[in-house]
């Protein structure tokens, strides 16, 4: 293994380390993720924490894509713990894949209206229900992350890695919606480049994906935008032949179709 494998490798740690940290700090961080809590705070005339953490994964998408849903998200952080742990492989169910989508419209439906609606701007409470600064802080509160752990879980150890992120996760959205107006503007991102030249179709960036794409395919047509990546650098980590690079700059190809400096695609 040369250096510049070992470093991504141990990048690829660290973003594993990282997303399982987030999941095991749930009891702390539970209400502060909640998309109950925003919208219950808003219809009560409250911005709450909750809130401006969801806001921060909208905006972080401009400039990370959905890397939050790789590194930050505790409920992402517990399909990386149950893939470590099961190794899976994702079944594909095709007509399942809208319906994140489908509550993710429905739960920013419930964040716009009382926006929308209410003659006063809400008040800013970052703590609301959260008087302890701790989310779980009784054997109910603990009982009740318990179930939402379980029900988390069911569809990973079903359908296979990260079933929840890609079929269910209503969040997700926001990351989406952010990288989408990211790449509209032309804005500098974390994003993934290929080089359909080196790639020796081993099919190794694939098989490691933690979204289960085929990854092969878009490195052989040097697109590697892709709505459900969470940029975690599995596929760049398991490419030998370098044609995987995830960089941070503008939209770039390394390859055929456009060529650029060292710089701009330097591996991150």
């Amino acid at each position: 293994m040369n250096s510049t494998s070992k470093r991504r490798a141990r990048r690829l740690n660290i973003q594993k380390t990282v997303s399982i940290a987030s999941f095991l700090l749930l009891p702390v961080t539970l209400n502060y993720f909640s998309p109950y809590l925003i919208i219950d705070g808003l219809f009560h005339g409250v911005m709450a924490g909750a809130f401006f953490v969801w806001l921060a994964f909208l905006l972080s998408g401009l400039f990370a894509g959905r890397a939050a849903c790789g590194y930050i998200c505790p409920y992402g952080g517990l399909q990386t713990a149950l893939n470590e742990w099961r190794k899976k492989p994702l079944r594909l169910i095709t007509h399942l894949k809208p319906v994140r989508y489908v509550l993710g419209l429905i739960w920013l439906g419930f964040i716009v209206y009382p926006l929308v609606a209410s003659a006063k701007w809400p008040k800013v409470q970052p703590f609301y229900l959260t008087e302890n600064y701790i989310s779980v802080d009784n054997w109910a509160k603990a009982v009740f992350m318990a179930v939402i752990v379980l029900l988390l879980s069911i569809a990973p150890l079903l359908l296979g890695k990260r079933a929840t992120c890609l079929y269910i996760c209503p969040m997700s959205i926001l990351n989406t919606i952010g990288t989408r107006i990211g790449r509209i503007l032309g804005l500098p991102g974390l994003r993934l480049s290929a080089d359909a030249a080196k790639c020796v179709s081993c099919g190794s960036c694939t098989r490691a994906c933690s979204m289960s794409l085929k990854v092969t395919e878009m490195v052989k047509n040097e697109t590697m935008d892709h709505p459900d990546c969470i940029l975690c650098g599995e596929c760049a980590s398991v490419c030998r032949s370098g044609a995987v690079v995830r960089h941070f700059g503008r939209a770039v190809a390394c390859g055929t179709k456009k060529r650029t400096s060292r710089s701009e695609t330097k591996d991150v």
